[in-house]
């Protein structure tokens, strides 16, 4: 049996929230942001989970699709909304200002990722493209994709080197300052070079069953990368960078009637990935070793949709219920359920 990882202790969060979207520790661990359905953010010390700071917000109340600190940077933290606007919260600042830095007009975004080498950031949506960001002009100096929009109609040759269906989730390499990895809807996974601007992997089992993607569910650590598809069997994969090819399958235990079906997934130190459910309204920790679930995370009412994993060792976990839980585990000592 698998083992059932239980809280130690509870912060309750506000109904008028309107559940958690995003959720990102700073680099250190001593503090976890938080992102809304409402559009608000909070910040909270890990240690005790108490609030710390909640920015104010200039927004309609649309969800924060996207959250994240400046790497090697716990003072700023970058968030963007369903709805296109781009926020720049300097947490030091007793002013507790939120500032507007620019608007991805008509377009929804879906996911916000900052370069761990400090240079750039980019967001991604229904669009199909990836802007790539500077933090000093906050201007997209780069857009990797179609530059149409609506859902790709054309030759299937030529999803090779774009999306065909809005992105979900993308992130910078770790090792690399020039690649990125994206995935969405579309049944694969592509890597891009910043320098030209154009795929050079296209990852995908080249059946109807690939990565599809409909949340933050994929995660890279240095040449693995590991995506979770909202899909009944088999789905989380873990791919080869480098080689663009699948290594292997991740189990996920779920009733039959009820289906896999991942929203999100996360690299859980160097051996583990830690992955959440829209159908079995838990998260569990898997051995990539091992190629078994490990430990589980129960009591969810709905979906768990957010997960954040610090360098320190730290995990959180947000899924359907009205309260923050901390549970402490072999690898990771924090988790937060909402």
């Amino acid at each position: 049996k698998v083992p059932q990882l239980l809280p130690v202790k509870r912060y309750k969060i506000r109904s008028h929230y309107d559940g958690v979207f995003s959720l990102d520790f700073t680099k250190d661990g001593t503090r976890l942001a938080v992102g809304y359905g409402s559009g608000d953010v909070t910040l909270h010390d890990t240690k005790t989970a108490k609030l710390t700071c909640c920015p104010s917000r200039k927004s309609e109340q649309l969800p924060v699709t996207g959250l994240q600190f400046r790497s090697q940077d716990r003072s700023e933290m970058l968030y963007c909304l369903a709805s296109g606007p781009i926020f720049l919260q300097r947490i030091e600042d007793e002013s507790n200002v939120v500032d507007v830095m620019t608007t991805d007009e008509e377009n929804e975004i879906n996911t916000l990722d900052v370069s761990e080498f400090g240079y750039y950031f980019c967001t991604a949506g229904k669009d199909r493209n990836t802007r790539i960001y500077d933090w000093e002009k906050f201007k997209p100096f780069s857009v990797l994709g179609p530059l149409t929009e609506g859902d790709y109609i054309g030759p299937p040759e030529d999803t090779l080197t774009q999306h065909g269906k809005r992105i979900f989730s993308v992130k910078f390499s770790d090792e690399s300052p020039y690649h990125l990895v994206s995935g969405g809807w579309d049944n694969s996974v592509k890597v891009w070079d910043l320098r030209t601007g154009q795929v050079v992997k296209s990852m995908s089992t080249g059946s109807n069953f690939g990565p599809k993607l409909c949340g933050d569910a994929l995660a890279i650590k240095g040449d693995l990368c590991v995506t979770g598809s909202l899909l009944p069997e088999n789905a989380i994969e873990l791919w080869s960078i480098k080689e663009g090819r699948r290594i292997a399958c991740l189990p996920y235990e779920s009733p039959k009637l009820r289906g896999e079906y991942v929203l999100v997934v996360k690299f859980c130190g160097d051996n583990h990935v830690i992955a959440g459910s829209a159908t079995c309204h838990d998260a569990q920790i898997i051995s990539i070793a091992q190629e078994k679930v490990v430990s589980r995370i129960d009591g969810f009412r709905r979906s768990v949709s957010s997960l954040a994993v610090s360098s320190s060792g730290k995990v959180a976990v947000a899924g359907g219920a009205p309260y923050i839980s901390f549970v402490e585990t072999m690898t990771t000592p924090f988790f937060l359920e909402t």
